[in-house]
């Protein structure tokens, strides 16, 4: 027998998929007041990144200085997320998938990966905050 979602079910999972986008076009657009809007911008919010050689980012302050120092190394920077698994638990939502990103840096170097990406968000009056971030590369074969 399909599993029958509710409209209010469905209602919650399509705002929290648009608040996942919404990390990543602020991500892309290096966008500092667009992050403001999508993370919850607590003391208890983490990041794990950049991909490669991840380092742990333990509040807001932390992780918004990471990305002022991390950003302008870029003359270009996107990323996307293929969602793979979204799932949402009370006032908490988790999505998971596969990010892709292309970079280049100010030297002119082109560099892509694609990423397992994890997002953790919470329903704060009716909006979706981001409060954990982690990407981790999918080594090639």
């Amino acid at each position: 027998m399909a599993k029958r979602t509710s409209a209010k079910a469905s209602s919650e999972a399509s705002r929290l998929k648009a608040a996942n986008t919404a990390y990543y076009k602020a991500l892309s657009a290096r966008n500092m007041r667009a992050m403001e809007k999508v993370w919850s911008c607590a003391r208890d919010n983490i990041l794990i990144a950049p991909p490669t050689n991840p380092v742990t980012h333990v509040g807001w302050k932390a992780i918004k200085r990471n990305w002022e120092d991390y950003w302008p190394s870029f003359s270009r920077f996107r990323v996307s997320m293929t969602v793979t698994a979204l799932s949402i638990n009370g006032p908490v939502g988790w999505v998971h998938g596969i990010a892709t990103s292309r970079r280049r840096s100010k030297s002119g170097e082109v560099t892509s990966s694609r990423n397992f990406g994890t997002n953790i968000f919470v329903n704060d009056d009716g909006k979706w905050r981001m409060a954990f971030h982690q990407s981790t590369v999918i080594p090639k074969k």
